[in-house]
């Protein structure tokens, strides 16, 4: 019961009212101090009834105090059994927790495949419980949380914490990681690898160098080396990377005996390799139209150092030119096709016919490069017939496509992708298709192999791409792709068209013809082939417990297929297809959930010391043991000892209904003024009088 004042006069006139009462009690007290202490009852009295005291009296119900149980379903809750242990576990103490009566229970799962966030679901649990009646916060989990360093900001709880570590005592695992892992590298440049093999036991901290195991290394699936590492160190190699694109490192550690999980034995790295700069040689035969758009496309693109000559006339030639008029220096043949050659990804011929400058030595120098691993592309025009053409070069022309049969056709004509072409990745999705301009001359050709992914007037091939050995060669069968670039006829895509050539010849990845990818979609393993063939070789599947699975695949677009396998068994898988290869993983030591999966007690310990709780390691061989529950009263620490768990006792309360009675009746309070007020007067006026009558009569 607790005493209010609702006066009856507002704040600011109650305060005025009993200011003056006040000042009148004080001049009486001044001058008559036997008179004033009974004129001060009666403005006391006054004050007391403008104020109007009440007794208010509120009617409470009794509220459980309430408990939270958060239940860890995290993966590496599945390892040995601790699935069954938590659930049993957390039965035991719902009933123990009943048993006690007055409680009110709250069961919160929480954990995930790739995490466990144990403090994150606290947060989120204390965030919907009312901390007056929180008596108590128990979590079944192994102990591991991927956001433990979080317990230390966690906020004050007003009730003990308890964790219940569900793993075993003398559990051990191996586990391999990576130290330094670059996704990216330059081609033809090796990049350092390192990594660390640790076997872990229960809140131990593994001793550097104490043991070793054996680890293999396969690059793209190919076993690279087998041999043995120390244990608790750092050990590394270095990877090459020979080829632009992907190159992925696994590293495979050996199971140790009685571990918990091989699936931390294992890592994938995919590194990805540029090249620093591609560097193109251009050689113009000619002035003409079309070379400022080769030139413009090349300098624009900031990954392409560019070297361009063209050719003015030939060598031996002395017409009296004035020097000032001439190339500042001599066109540099030998240095750029005997001594560099190789240090360029693709040469260029735009219109180049022969007049002299290069020999039959720098053509056969050329056909080497190409078979060797470079790239040639020859923009033809009307200079690709006759005597003095690249193709009647007898150094050159074996790694040609096609031979001409004849001078330029002059015909009108608007490019267009072949069947094959729609398939590929170079010409495949090429923008405004149906309304691409019109270009006037093509060069009729005999083709010998090759790919044709576009063509001309009467199905005549205008772009042909071959592979020469480990090389690469194009050949465009127009000059008329400045046309393009000048709006002619509405136009084309001449820099994506002519981008995409250079850089499927230079071997980009992303332009790859026949390409092979695994990738994860949750617990989903998705296949994605890509082919310019109409029906590809299947694929062929090895899973992580070395299951062979062939897979027809499903035509998504134009030279794409796919296949998906649903709920993939979690680990490595490796694919094949013809010569393709590919390696992807399905949930295979999720980042942060694998990295430690030995049960903790030290994991967790901040949050409870700080709430005085207890950490309890609950599993006895196959059986479940938790400690007793006791209640506690005040604010009791701590709150767990040897077997014994406490809960706080809240005594949390709901106010159902409040009432309100005054202190006394009004009438009281006026008696009591009238009577501070007769008094004073009879001391003043009645008593006070006689007493000075009888006074006067001496």
């Amino acid at each position: 019961m607790n005493i209010v004042f609702e006066p009856w006069l507002p704040t600011l006139a109650f305060t005025i009212v009993a200011l003056a009462a006040l000042l009148f009690a004080g001049l009486s007290l001044w001058r008559n101090w036997k008179s004033g202490a009974f004129r001060l009852i009666a403005v006391a009295a006054l004050v007391a009834l403008l104020a109007n005291p009440q007794l208010r009296e509120a009617e409470r119900t009794p509220l459980d105090d309430i408990v939270v149980v958060l239940v860890d379903e995290s993966a590496s809750q599945s390892l040995d059994d601790r699935d069954s242990v938590t659930k049993k576990a957390a039965d035991d103490l719902a009933q123990q927790i009943e048993a006690l009566g007055r409680t009110e229970l709250r069961v919160t799962t929480f954990g995930g495949d790739e995490e466990t966030r144990t403090i994150e679901a606290l947060r989120g649990v204390l965030a919907d419980t009312p901390r007056a009646r929180l008596g108590g916060v128990f979590i079944v989990t192994d102990g591991q949380a991927t956001d433990a360093a979080d317990a230390e900001t966690t906020p004050d709880i007003e009730a003990p914490v308890h964790v219940f570590v569900t793993g075993r005592d003398s559990e051990v695992d191996r586990k391999i990681s990576l130290v330094n892992a670059p996704r990216y590298g330059i081609v033809r440049q090796s990049v350092r690898v390192s990594f660390r093999v640790d076997d872990l036991g229960p809140d131990e901290e593994p001793v550097p160098g104490a043991g070793s195991a054996i680890v293999t290394l396969r690059v793209d699936g190919e076993q690279i080396v087998r041999q043995q590492v120390p244990l608790g160190l750092e050990a590394g190699f270095d990877a090459p990377l020979d080829r632009p694109g992907q190159t992925v490192i696994e590293l495979e550690v050996e199971p140790r005996d009685g571990e918990l999980t091989d699936r931390n034995n294992v890592i994938v790295l995919p590194i990805t390799a540029v090249r620093d700069r591609l560097r193109v040689l251009l050689i113009s035969g000619e002035p003409h139209p079309g070379e400022r758009v080769w030139r413009n496309l090349l300098k624009s693109d900031p990954a392409v150092d560019l070297v361009h000559f063209t050719i003015l006339r030939p060598i031996e030639k002395n017409d009296g030119t004035p020097i000032d008029e001439l190339a500042l220096i001599p066109f540099p043949q030998d240095e750029l096709f005997i001594d560099k050659l190789s240090e360029f990804d693709l040469l260029i011929f735009d219109r180049y016919t022969y007049r002299g400058v290069l020999s039959s030595f720098h053509f056969d120098n050329i056909a080497r490069f190409v078979d060797n691993g470079g790239a040639v592309l020859i923009a033809a025009g009307p200079e690709y017939n006759g005597s003095l053409s690249l193709a009647s070069r007898r150094n050159l022309s074996f790694i040609l496509p096609a031979t001409p049969v004849g001078g330029a056709d002059e015909k009108t004509f608007r490019p267009a992708v072949t069947d094959l072409g729609a398939r590929h990745p170079v010409t495949a999705d090429l923008p405004e298709q149906g309304f691409w301009g019109r270009w006037l001359r093509i060069m009729p050709v005999a083709q010998l192999r090759g790919q044709t992914l576009m063509a001309g007037p009467g199905d005549a091939p205008l772009l042909i791409l071959d592979r020469i050995g480990e090389g690469r060669v194009g050949l465009l069968l127009s000059d008329h792709v400045w046309l393009w670039a000048r709006g002619f006829d509405g136009g084309g895509p001449h820099a994506e068209l002519l981008r995409r050539i250079a850089h499927w010849l230079m071997k980009e990845p992303e332009l790859e013809e026949e390409s092979l990818a695994l990738r994860s979609e949750g617990d989903n393993l998705i296949i994605e082939r890509r082919s310019i063939a109409n029906d590809p070789l299947p694929v062929r599947i090895v899973g992580p417990g070395g299951d062979i699975t062939e897979l027809e695949l499903a035509a998504t677009g134009p030279g794409k297929f796919s296949a998906r396998i649903e709920n993939a068994t979690r680990g490595l898988y490796r694919a094949t297809s013809g010569d393709l290869f590919a390696i992807g993983a399905v949930g295979l030591a999720a980042a942060p959930e694998f990295e430690n999966v030995v049960s903790s007690r030290k994991g967790l310990a901040p949050l409870t010391e700080q709430s005085g709780g207890g950490v309890f390691s609950i599993r006895r061989g196959s059986a479940v043991a938790l400690p007793a529950l006791r209640k506690l009263r005040g604010d009791t620490v701590p709150s767990a000892g040897a077997g014994w768990a406490g809960i706080r006792e809240r005594s949390a309360a709901r106010v159902e209904n409040v009432k309100d009675i005054p202190a006394l009746p009004p009438l009281v309070w006026l008696i009591i003024i009238g009577a501070g007020l007769l008094a004073a007067w009879w001391i003043e006026g009645g008593k006070g009088s006689q007493s000075r009558r009888n006074g006067g009569k001496k």
